[in-house]
């Protein structure tokens, strides 16, 4: 069997690493999430098709979609190509976050980057109570996660990108901050059982395959405590995408993919991918898992989802 035609999926189902074969195809099932690579692709689109057909039959034996344990996906499971060369959607997005660093309208120090909390000062100060411990998902150069340290609470930021992450803890050490910042990917969260009270995706769901939210909300009811709040922000992609003649060309119907690119300034283009969410959608995945207080309309097309963790 072609070594060069090697498809590794990461998935963290057991202790054992489960091989499948299929066609000159080998699959490679590890118990580290940090493993799912796909390397040395020479037919990408054969492999992507290979790959999705294993994982809609894998699905009926791990019970992807009613997961009773805490099962992790990887990040990613589709491939894209930047020019020639072929990565997952996980490595490109950090790819192009870590190219586009900080810009002032996610710098924390910026006053452009305002503008994002005031959208929820109406609805977040009402949530976030004092000695909170907050975690901001996906928290970039912390924009979020300080604001919410201003709201009283005990902070947290994750993120994969090195860069926005480097410049949060400068502003936490510049501010004398209390908040913390770890490097790690949402799809395996490395944080222990009621660590947090309170937890915020803002804005970033377009990035997370279907798969991965709902690993999210898995690990979200383990970590946050009984009653602790999840909060997910976010467009409908349906309202947004309305009478956009290019999208049938971008978007992938087996995967939920749309492909786009985004040129950074004397830095060049990366691959800018994102997924097709909906809000009916995302609260189907996560409230499988913890209940649905509301659905808050913030502006015509931007939705807060708030959830609730029922441990009892």
């Amino acid at each position: 069997m072609p070594c060069d035609n090697a498809v590794h999926v990461g998935f963290q189902l057991d202790t054992h690493i489960i091989q499948h074969f299929i066609g000159n195809f080998k699959f490679i099932f590890y118990t580290n999430p940090y493993l799912a690579y796909i390397p040395n692709l020479k037919d990408g689109a054969l492999a992507r098709r290979a790959v999705n057909f294993f994982l809609s039959n894998a699905m009926n034996h791990v019970k992807m979609f009613d997961i009773s344990h805490s099962t992790h996906l990887h990040y990613n499971t589709e491939t894209i190509f930047e020019g020639k060369k072929c990565m997952s959607t996980f490595d490109a997005t950090r790819k192009h976050y870590n190219a586009a660093g900080v810009h002032p309208t996610t710098d924390p120090d910026d006053p452009r980057s305002q503008f994002a909390i005031d959208r929820y000062e109406d609805h977040l100060p009402k949530l976030i109570k004092p000695g909170m411990r907050a975690l901001d998902l996906g928290c970039n150069a912390g924009r979020f996660t300080f604001a919410m340290e201003d709201m009283g609470a005990i902070a947290t930021g994750i993120d994969f990108a090195e860069i926005p992450l480097l410049h949060a803890k400068k502003v936490a050490q510049k501010r004398k901050s209390r908040c913390q910042f770890n490097i790690g990917d949402m799809a395996a969260l490395p944080y222990k059982e009621n660590s947090f009270d309170f937890a915020l995706l803002p804005h970033n769901i377009g990035y997370l395959p279907y798969q991965t939210l709902e690993s999210l909300s898995v690990q979200l009811k383990r970590i946050l405590s009984d009653n602790g709040i999840f909060v997910l922000t976010m467009q409908d992609q349906l309202i947004k995408s309305a009478g956009e003649e290019t999208l049938p060309e971008r978007y992938d119907v087996q995967t939920g993919l749309i492909g786009g690119s985004r040129t950074i300034p004397d830095k060049g283009t990366y691959a800018s991918p994102w997924y097709f969410w909906t809000v009916a959608f995302a609260k189907y995945i996560v409230e499988k898992h913890l209940p649905l207080e509301e659905v808050v309309q913030i502006e015509e097309n931007r939705f807060m989802l708030v959830f609730c963790n029922k441990k009892g």
